[in-house]
């Protein structure tokens, strides 16, 4: 990730902890970060966040002053008083955002997962700006070999349909590559400049990484796929490992 990128987070897995993990490592390199998510957040997860601004108080201003103070600022939709959750920010001001602090980075939640670990878009999502200059699509290592049903993954019937799985079948390296690959699943909405780096998250949970790797070597046949990251993002050391051709 470069300074000024504007990153969008999809699929499940670890969104929400990449997004902070990614801004806090940025505060503590003095490049600082908006976040934002174009979906919905929860209570806990705005929260996590040393400032937020809510986009009915949006001005360059206020957030400038947020990025000056913590180095990082969330900036969210409406909040819900009865759930606590938060609405996404339009695209208009995300990209009034952009324009504000060019040489910032933005870090989007695009999508969301129902907590789940792995996931297929529907037909509304993501929701990816056009400024977006970087794409990670996210799957949790803690899928490999839970069954296809909607206990362990969301949206079960879209992924079978993508990766062409049976429902009800114990989830492979090449089920998860084959959504995450394919142009209606990990990479869908991807804008045509941006660079899209795939991201398999909690391998610490796997008793042989065999399956991650296994992935990443499926993921890799896709061209657009630049590279495969191996994550702990609740660890002290997230990155594990960075699988390229």
């Amino acid at each position: 990730m470069k300074r000024g990128d504007v990153v969008a987070l999809v699929g499940g897995g670890g969104k929400s902890s990449a997004m902070f993990r990614l801004a806090r490592e940025l505060t503590e390199t003095g490049g600082g970060a908006i976040m934002t998510t174009t979906t919905k957040i929860f209570g806990a997860q705005i929260a996590l966040s040393p400032a937020h601004v809510s986009a009915a108080e949006a001005t360059r201003d206020r957030i400038a002053a947020a990025l000056s103070t913590h180095g990082q600022v969330l900036v969210i939709g409406a909040t819900d008083a009865t759930s606590g959750k938060a609405e996404g920010v339009s695209l208009e001001l995300f990209g009034t955002l952009r324009a504000w602090f060019p040489e910032v980075a933005i870090v989007n939640e695009a999508d969301g997962s129902r907590m789940r670990p792995f996931k297929a878009p529907a037909a509304h999502e993501p929701v990816i700006p056009a400024e977006t200059t970087l794409v990670v699509p996210l799957v949790g290592a803690d899928v490999f070999g839970k069954m296809l049903d909607e206990t362990h993954v969301h949206r079960p019937e879209l992924i079978a349909a993508l990766s062409g799985a049976a429902l009800g079948a114990p989830i492979t390296p090449e089920t998860v590559a084959r959504v995450l690959a394919h142009p209606d699943g990990g990479r869908k909405g991807v804008p045509p400049s941006a660079r899209v780096v795939a991201v398999i998250n909690k391998v610490e949970s796997l008793a042989d990484r065999a399956p991650a790797y296994e992935t990443a070597e499926w993921l890799l046949r896709e061209p657009a796929i630049h590279a495969v990251i191996l994550t702990a993002l609740r660890a002290v050391d997230p990155v594990l490992e960075v699988i390229t051709r």
